[in-house]
């Protein structure tokens, strides 16, 4: 009876020695391996954190693949851009500008439009100089010398015209001009070398492609190549020039003619100078389409047609 009463004392503390490990103990070991396993989780998670926006605004852009040139040209639809850095909203760059070039005889300011056309010749460029010809406006057209050594001939009849022919690059390759301020001047240089031999004429007038705030030159030579290059083609003898009126023809690889006409006369609205951006490209016969119209309405509101020179109107994006 004494071992029997021996053994069930024994059982009982037993199981209440073991009570306590599971009501004291247990959630102690809980606790402990739940903070481990979240330490883990957060050690894991905070080391990828959320950027802020300003930390966004300066990040270099996303690799954008090369798009094919005769499909789709990436010139900037917008004026506006505000960064951080050397880049600035567009600005109106300041030259002297003759007073006959600003007020007419009774002193009134003058409604001056410039029409540009880049990335010409092709096979739409007689077609252009036809309906200019007909509207007796004169026009500048910033070509590219691909395209210039495929369509040779209209290149010359342009200039016979009396149209003015600014450099766009030779190769119009953003991976190539963008790569280092060497690399763009080389290429437009051979333009230059180009457009000497073969046509016969200087031109001191450049529009970058893509404009002179454009971010996918960012890719290729980093953020400040523009700058770079702006300064040392400005050094150079060179005046740039965008744009403050975008025909959006560039906004889809055929923009529909509608679109077209109704950009330019909203864009211009409010205008006395206006450069306009269109595209002389094989592909874009909506811009041709548009073209008469375009002229048409900007006459209507008392505009004068001129060609760009270095003592023209301009308007450049990038602040140097």
């Amino acid at each position: 009876m004494k071992q029997g009463n021996g053994l069930m004392w024994s059982i009982l503390a037993g199981c209440i020695v073991f009570s306590l490990i599971w009501t004291v103990g247990l959630p102690y070991l809980a606790s402990n391996t739940y903070h481990s396993s979240n330490e883990g989780y957060t050690a894991e998670h905070t080391t990828h954190t959320t950027p802020s926006s300003s930390e966004l605004l300066l990040t270099e852009p996303a690799a954008i693949p090369q798009q094919d040139y005769e499909d789709k040209e990436d010139e900037r639809v917008t004026t506006k851009l505000k960064l951080k850095g050397s880049y600035t909203e567009p600005l109106e760059h300041k030259v002297e500008i003759p007073v006959n070039q600003v007020k007419d005889k009774a002193g009134k300011p003058r409604k001056v439009a410039y029409l540009t056309f880049d990335d010409g010749p092709s096979r739409n460029t007689e077609r252009i100089l036809q309906i200019l010809s007909e509207h007796d406006v004169k026009a500048t057209f910033f070509v590219t010398g691909h395209a210039a050594e495929k369509y040779l001939a209209p290149l010359k009849h342009t200039v016979q015209l009396g149209h003015t022919l600014g450099n766009h690059t030779f190769s119009h390759n953003y991976q190539r001009i963008y790569a280092s301020v060497e690399a763009f001047k080389a290429d437009a240089d051979k333009l230059s070398r180009f457009l000497r031999e073969k046509v016969g004429i200087e031109s001191d007038l450049i529009r970058f492609p893509g404009g002179s705030n454009n971010r996918l030159s960012w890719r290729f030579g980093g953020r400040s190549v523009m700058n770079a290059i702006t300064r040392e083609m400005s050094k150079n003898g060179y005046q740039y020039f965008d744009w403050n009126v975008s025909s959006t023809d560039a906004a889809a690889v055929v923009q529909p003619k509608e679109e077209i006409v109704n950009a330019v006369k909203g864009n211009s609205a409010g205008k006395n100078q206006i450069i306009v951006l269109m595209h002389d490209m094989d592909v874009k016969t909506t811009t041709v389409e548009a073209l008469p119209e375009v002229i048409a309405y900007l006459k209507q509101q008392g505009y004068q047609f001129q060609v760009l020179s270095k003592q023209s109107f301009t308007f450049q994006f990038l602040k140097l």
